[in-house]
């Protein structure tokens, strides 16, 4: 198939595309742009008559060795724009990635080429830490897998490369009740409620900021998590919340006059409230800033760490870390295992005499005597 593009100054370009078995599926491919309609047509042709030779066996699988990996990560942010995390990976690219290959062919990019590029970020004047790298990695990997979905390249060079090792990252939770209270207390009426939910909770403030009456269900004491700022939360899945009885108290005051599809903190627009609008970030942070301050609690005390104060309660009061990662919305239990299972060392005292069993006593060696 053949497209034709006009730019701006009137100049056109004839750009290909076919088909192509990639891992034994048969997908469209971009084959190239061209300045004339005939060489389009004679690459088109050419690129039938590889796939033929492909098909019989006689020649390898096709990938794509012109494509460069600044245009196919200009492909594939397009394709996931609408992910909670695309500015993130965008960013990421932008700043480590593309100065280095966004001329390279993905077909050049190999694993050495990466591992010194990683080299590179550590040298740096201002070093890049091992967990940004590993996680700079991860996200190119992820896009590697759309590469090779789309049939551009054949292999993914960073499947073989190890994770840096990283150390355990402290931070701050209040390890109490009436610390909690404390910071409550210092919150203007703008935030309290919205704090005392975080803390209760566990949710982020993006999942919290886009949460709608309609998922909170207090007859069942359960909050239903499914929006973000770029629709699901980060997890990708939904994922159910339980109210516990400090969060329902409060939840239930504030349902009073509230519409089902309003939001629970909804945002201003010209100095009005808009129930369908999300509150802004920024309008959360500083108030929150201030209040700790007040409280006098850690000044590098975070937003974010009401969540780990939530997991660190919940494990201190006798909570299961399994039940706690369900909670959460992690991948897996081993993450929450990582990040919180030195908060509750003892969590598995009660459960060392479950599996119980004795060995037997050793049945001891008779030796035969001569004479």
């Amino acid at each position: 198939m053949i497209k034709v593009r006009v730019a701006e100054d009137g100049t056109k370009s004839f750009q290909v595309y076919e088909r192509a078995r990639v891992r034994e599926k048969s997908i469209k491919v971009y084959v190239g742009s061209f300045s004339s309609r005939r060489d389009a047509e004679f690459a088109a042709q050419q690129h039938r008559v590889t796939q033929r030779g492909i098909k019989a066996g006689e020649l390898p699988a096709a990938v794509d060795h012109k494509r460069t990996l600044g245009d196919a990560l200009d492909l594939w942010l397009r394709a996931i724009k609408d992910q909670r995390s695309h500015d993130e990976y965008e960013s990421r690219m932008r700043l480590y990635v593309r100065p280095e290959f966004d001329s390279t062919p993905l077909v050049k990019i190999t694993k050495a080429k990466l591992i010194d590029l990683r080299r590179s970020l550590k040298e740096r004047e201002e070093p890049i830490g091992n967990a940004t790298i590993n996680t700079l990695f991860a996200s190119l990997s992820a896009a590697y897998s759309y590469f090779i979905e789309q049939g551009w390249c054949s292999e993914n060079p960073l499947k073989f490369i190890r994770d840096l090792e990283v150390a355990e990252r402290p931070f701050v939770w209040l390890q109490s009740g009436g610390e909690v209270q404390k910071l409550l207390h210092e919150c203007n009426d703008n935030i309290r409620t919205l704090v005392a939910v975080l803390v209760g909770t566990g949710m982020r403030l993006d999942e919290a900021l886009h949460l709608m009456w309609v998922d909170v269900d207090l007859q069942h004491r359960v909050i239903h998590v499914h929006r973000g700022r770029r629709g699901a939360p980060k997890s990708g899945r939904l994922r159910h919340v339980p109210i516990f009885d400090s969060v329902l108290t409060v939840l239930r005051e504030m349902k009073l006059a509230k519409g089902e599809n309003t939001l629970l903190w909804p945002g201003a627009k010209r100095d009005k409230f808009d129930e369908q609008l999300p509150r802004n970030k920024t309008s959360v942070f500083r108030p929150f800033k201030a209040a700790v301050l007040r409280a006098k609690l850690p000044k590098k005390f975070r937003l974010h760490d009401l969540r780990h104060t939530f997991a660190g309660l919940f494990l201190a009061s006798g909570g299961d870390i399994f039940k706690l990662s369900k909670i959460l919305g992690h991948s897996s239990v081993a993450i929450t295992q990582q990040v919180y299972a030195h908060l509750h060392p003892d969590a598995f005292a009660e459960d060392y005499s479950r599996v119980a069993f004795a060995m037997p006593e050793k049945t001891g060696v008779v030796l035969k005597l001569q004479g």
